[in-house]
């Protein structure tokens, strides 16, 4: 073997790791749309898109903190719920204007939270979001009593909840460009280029001059943006809100994250394949529902998917390192 060649199963392993999910998500809407009753029906892929679109927007902005090596944000629970809370609350006494500009001071004050105990005290990501999402869930919940915020029927939050463009729900189009607009700052900007090489290698990118904390708070408060932006699609779908309604969120979208190809130990990763991650699971979950699968197989089948995605990475990583 020539050297600074790499085994052709490492190779292997590498494309699977980082391309595989273009394959794969082709050939499960292949197979759902050639073997599932309903599947293809305007009905039903306009509910996948809908409930697709909210755990997708969270996952594209939590890219961010994966492949800066922080693992994930299980902040992102509260954070999706407080915002659909506040949008609708606020909005039904101060005007929908009122509303936003406060779910955006939230967002805020999460992001800087979160990054800075992170990014500055090099606190441990986990424990620090951990601990956020219990803090803000019960603030939450102490100012809302625990009740069900409903929209007015004929009011703006409801109308944008029922929008199509071509036939897509709007939903969708907002996944789609806070898509773009991530996929672009990750792969165009210095920015993305930092939060690349801080999860890569911490030390050396310290040693570059680099303000590594600066670098996690931005990961972070992208990340809450996201969230903030869900919880305003997850209210007007339904044009309600509750401290409960985002349980989940937040190994939702890691599920998505990591099987698009996005390694849980930083440095590597893709906001379009945390996408094709989410239309993957949302497809996936979809077939199981239509084929009468209960719930319990649901989630085994979407814990198997997330095994076997860390395990072809740490394998690819090791492979690549001989």
């Amino acid at each position: 073997m020539k050297r600074g060649t790499r085994p052709s199963g490492a190779q292997t392993l590498q494309w699977v790791s980082e391309r595989g999910i273009f394959f794969f998500t082709a050939a499960l809407v292949a197979f759902a749309a050639l073997f599932i009753d309903n599947f293809v029906s305007i009905v039903n892929i306009t509910d996948v898109f809908h409930r697709a679109a909210p755990i997708g927007i969270v996952a594209v902005g939590m890219t961010f903190v994966v492949i800066s090596g922080n693992y994930l944000d299980l902040s992102v629970v509260a954070q999706v719920a407080t915002a659909a809370v506040v949008l609708i609350a606020v909005s039904n006494s101060a005007g929908l204007g009122l509303a936003v500009l406060a779910a955006l001071a939230i967002a805020l004050l999460y992001g800087v939270v979160n990054g800075v105990a992170v990014g500055y005290l090099r606190a441990n990501a986990v424990i620090v979001t951990l601990s956020t999402t219990f803090v803000g869930l019960g603030i939450l919940r102490w100012l809302s009593g625990g009740s069900i915020f409903f929209g007015p029927p004929d009011g703006p939050i409801r109308a944008l909840g029922q929008v199509k463009v071509v036939g897509l729900p709007l939903s969708a189009l907002v996944l789609v460009v806070m898509t773009a607009a991530l996929a672009f700052l990750l792969g165009r900007t210095n920015f993305g280029f930092l939060i690349r090489s801080f999860g890569s290698n911490r030390t050396a990118t310290r040693l570059a001059g680099v303000d590594t904390s600066r670098v996690v708070v931005g990961a972070f408060l992208i990340t809450s943006l996201s969230a903030m932006v869900a919880g305003f699609v997850l209210a007007a779908f339904s044009n309600t809100a509750v401290s409960t309604m985002a349980q989940g969120f937040d190994f939702g979208a890691l599920a998505a994250i990591i099987i698009g190809g996005t390694s849980v130990f930083g440095g590597k990763g893709s906001v379009l394949r945390t996408l094709l991650g989410v239309i993957f699971v949302s497809v996936l979950t979809n077939i199981l529902v239509l084929s009468k699968i209960g719930f319990g197989w649901q989630q085994m089948a979407i814990g198997a998917l997330i095994v076997l995605a860390v395990s072809v990475d740490t394998l690819a990583r090791k492979a690549a390192r001989r």
